[in-house]
């Protein structure tokens, strides 16, 4: 039987490398960004797929499919999942989402324009026979993990867990170097421990917005980075915008992660060593241009990020071209 083809999720490339079968890898590009995928065939009926994503969304929405288990891991950034249109939750570094295909999800996003981790399709029908052998002698519970992925309103999310990050961690190593023993280990070790998780003890969901709120916190978003130069302070936020500055925060930090002031060092220093890659300009004026009047507080900023002065930065940039 043919695999589930999860390149429906993606609008994505195959592109030659020498990887070797069953691994398989992709590129992604859209006006948001790029992304780069490594698929692998792990057993019949069951496929991994590594994300490594810069871009602000990805792929299309697949109609649901309750005999397709996908089981996503978050290792780095966040995801944004709008559920039929009414509200959206996020899921963020060390999460480990576990649904069927198209379960509940209308839309998807990456609000931070960041997002790697591993995600795995499995086919409960196709797996169930070709591998009956595994679930029998390693007495794995597969069941209990279909059963906890279509009884919760919104995708059951497991914060937190130490030994899932231990294998998914694992898994995804053995993937970047393509080693499809270990690979199949892991994500074996990975479905008997599901399979014996108490899921009521996770039922607690992230936090959730409805559609209205998501909105705003991408208004006050767009607002804040559409000119750095620029500090608006949360009054002008709140007028423009007709919210309370409470709504306006709570808003944002659960889109973002992050309350607006970490989050915007963090954007400003980031879009500054952009800058200084990409645009032949002193480092005076890109201090400007992302918001540091006082070139020392620039300079400072942009050390405690990336451990090197914007000057010697700059420099390093001229010696690699």
């Amino acid at each position: 039987m043919e695999q589930y083809n999860w390149t429906n999720h993606y609008a994505a490339t195959l592109i030659q490398n020498d990887l070797k079968y069953p691994f398989r890898s992709y590129d992604i590009t859209n006006e948001t960004g790029f992304g780069k995928v490594i698929s692998c065939d792990v057993f019949p009926g069951l496929q991994t797929v590594y994300n490594d994503l810069h871009m602000q969304y990805c792929g299309n929405v697949v109609p649901g499919n309750d005999g397709i288990l996908e089981i996503s891991y978050c290792m780095e950034g966040r995801y944004e999942c709008e559920v039929s249109n009414q509200y959206c939750f996020y899921v963020s570094h060390g999460d480990l989402s576990v649904g069927t295909v198209g379960c509940r999800e209308s839309g998807g996003s990456f609000p931070t324009k960041n997002y790697s981790g591993l995600t795995i399709f499995l086919d409960a029908k196709e797996f169930k026979k070709q591998c009956d052998i595994f679930l029998r002698e390693m007495k794995i519970e597969l069941d209990e993990i279909l059963k906890a992925s279509v009884q919760y309103p919104r995708l059951c999310i497991l914060h937190g867990n130490p030994d899932i990050d231990l294998i998914l961690k694992s898994a995804i190593d053995a993937q970047a170097k393509e080693d499809i023993s270990l690979l199949r280990l892991k994500i074996l070790e990975l479905l008997l421990l599901l399979g014996r998780i108490d899921f009521e003890s996770y039922k607690d969901m992230p936090a959730y917005l409805n559609h209205t709120q998501a909105v705003l916190a991408k208004n006050v978003h767009q607002m804040l980075t559409s000119d750095l130069s620029i500090h608006l302070t949360l009054k002008t936020l709140s007028e423009e915008l007709n919210a309370s500055p409470t709504a306006i925060k709570n808003a944002f930090k659960t889109v973002y992660g992050e309350s607006i002031r970490n989050y915007m060092k963090s954007f400003r220093i980031n879009e500054a060593q952009r800058l200084l890659r990409e645009e032949d300009r002193p480092v005076a004026d890109v201090a400007a241009m992302v918001g540091y009047h006082n070139p020392g507080h620039f300079s400072a900023a942009f050390k405690e990020k990336y451990g090197i002065s914007p000057g010697d930065h700059k420099k390093c940039v001229r010696f690699e071209q």
